[in-house]
């Protein structure tokens, strides 16, 4: 197979984030309006404050971008790349290994639709797909490394460093694997590969920002659905475990009775690979969902690695049913992002006709969501900053992970300051947090502190019920404007209020 039909299966797989004006990824608003501030967008409530966050892939480029071709065609453009990589970087590794691409290059890319994509991971999920072409590229230059590689390595290192911390993690795992597996000079290997890693190194112990860091939470047996559906998602909190067991019956078949060979060099990285992804934390330096960013990359590894010892016609039936397989991806991707992005549409134009410069506050009707997924709209307020000048307590600006900050100290005391303040509060609970009741519920306490006594520092609300029977709201809660799927209110401040 060729090098083409991967490009061909990348550009497809790319199409549905052309299809919709916002892909439905619950972090995707707060990254726009991140890309938005940074490219020079005028706010009342927040302003840019750069530092070595490793944390930059998209903050560097899509503003950069936006002055040639604007911001959510850059944004756009950026994601494009990003799947491009996960999709295009395992078939480069499996050229390099074998000095072929096989059809084992189509199963590769299942694993570009993966949760860091549907979440909005994205500069996790961009550079890990530049490792996965780092990778590659330090393969196929085995056996004849010149110095000047390796400081063009050390520079690719160095620049993964602030894309993402965890995807450079990731590649030196990989990559101590692989030298490990040589058959000789293993010291003279590992070596040039510390050398290759020591200037990022050294940056990041040198230029960590103020901050920064945070405890490690495992959970592991909470979790262990998440991390297996992490592997292969369609559609947002759809883990397609159908298809993941499909995959996981062909490769283990394919092993056992040896019509798949698996490279020698890469069944260490791929052991440490899967320990890790079993083994991961829920939490780490502040970081929420570490436990999910594994397990595609197994995946895409495992068939990058393989070579497929089929006859002609049964591989290329093979290969037609990965094809087809990939093109309902395409469709069911695509089709659920356009029923989310009418109703993103819908916000936005909403949002248009708001007052300039409030305070915008995000709460759940949980009994009118009932079962549905919320997570989708955790951000959706985000658009607003862009839209109407707003200050919402969701946006990205944690101390030491992002390079946005509210410009006022007592606005940086209304907003979320960790992953774990990371979601909206419940309609139910706005009696407590209007009153100060911080003993009543634990989530007051341990994720919505900073919105005690909202009403008095707040201007309006965005309730989602998605059309659902509305919840009874407190009185504070004024109606402004009611939607399809939500309803803004303005928020009354009490007498109280003044003191």
């Amino acid at each position: 197979m060729r090098l083409a039909w991967v490009a061909i299966a990348a550009a497809a797989m790319a199409l549905p984030l052309w299809l919709v004006g916002a892909p439905a990824m619950p972090d995707y608003p707060a990254h726009l309006a991140t890309y938005w501030l940074i490219a020079g967008g005028a706010s009342s409530f927040y302003g840019v404050e750069w530092a070595f966050v490793p944390n930059l892939a998209g903050e560097v480029v899509v503003p950069w971008l936006a002055r040639l071709v604007g911001l959510e065609i850059a944004a756009k453009l950026f994601m494009t790349a990003a799947v491009a990589l996960w999709v295009i970087g395992p078939a480069l590794i499996q050229r390099a290994l074998f000095g072929g691409v096989g059809i084992a290059a189509l199963f590769a890319a299942f694993f570009a639709y993966n949760a860091n994509l549907t979440w909005g991971f994205l500069n996790y999920y961009f550079a890990m797909g530049a490792g996965f072409a780092f990778v590659a590229l330090w393969i196929a230059s085995d056996e004849r490394r010149r110095p000047w590689q390796l400081i063009l390595f050390a520079l690719a290192a160095l620049a993964l460093a602030f894309a993402h911390l965890f995807a450079l993690a990731v590649l030196g795992l990989v990559l101590a694997g692989f030298e490990l597996g040589a058959p000789r000079e293993r010291l003279k290997r590992m070596l040039a590969l510390a050398a290759v890693f020591a200037p990022a190194g050294l940056a990041l112990l040198l230029l960590k920002p103020s901050g920064a860091g945070g405890g490690v939470t495992f959970n592991l047996v909470a979790t262990g659905l998440d991390r297996l559906g992490a592997a292969i998602q369609l559609t947002y909190d759809n883990p397609s475990y159908v298809l993941l067991a499909l995959l996981a019956l062909l490769f283990v078949a394919g092993l056992w009775q040896g019509w798949i060979a698996l490279h020698p060099r890469m069944r260490l990285p791929l052991a440490a690979l899967a320990l890790a992804a079993l083994f991961a934390p829920e939490w780490a330096m502040g970081g929420w969902a570490v436990d999910m960013r594994l397990p595609a990359v197994v995946g895409a590894l495992a068939f990058a690695a393989a070579r497929f010892d089929l006859d002609r016609r049964t591989g290329a039936v093979l290969a037609a049913s990965a094809a087809a397989v990939l093109a309902y991806n395409v469709y069911a991707l695509a089709s659920d992002w356009r029923a989310y992005d009418a109703q993103f549409a819908e916000f936005r134009a909403a949002a248009r006709t708001l007052p300039r410069g409030l305070r915008l506050l995000t709460v759940l009707d949980g009994d009118a969501i009932g079962w549905r997924s919320d997570q989708p709209y955790w951000h959706m307020a985000e658009f607003a900053i862009i839209d109407a000048d707003a200050f919402t307590p969701l946006m990205f600006t944690t101390a030491g992970q992002h390079v946005v900050r509210p410009t006022r100290a007592s606005d940086r005391a209304i907003a979320a300051a960790s992953a774990e303040q990371g979601s909206p509060p419940d309609i139910d609970e706005l009696e407590d947090l209007a009153a100060g009741r911080i003993d009543e519920d634990e989530d007051i306490r341990d994720v919505f502190p900073y919105l005690l006594r909202f009403q008095c520092r707040y201007d309006a609300a965005v309730v989602i019920h998605l059309g659902g029977p509305r919840s009874a709201v407190p009185a504070m809660l004024k109606l402004r404007r009611a939607g399809s799927f939500f309803a803004l209110y303005d928020i009354a401040r009490e007498p109280a209020c003044a003191r």
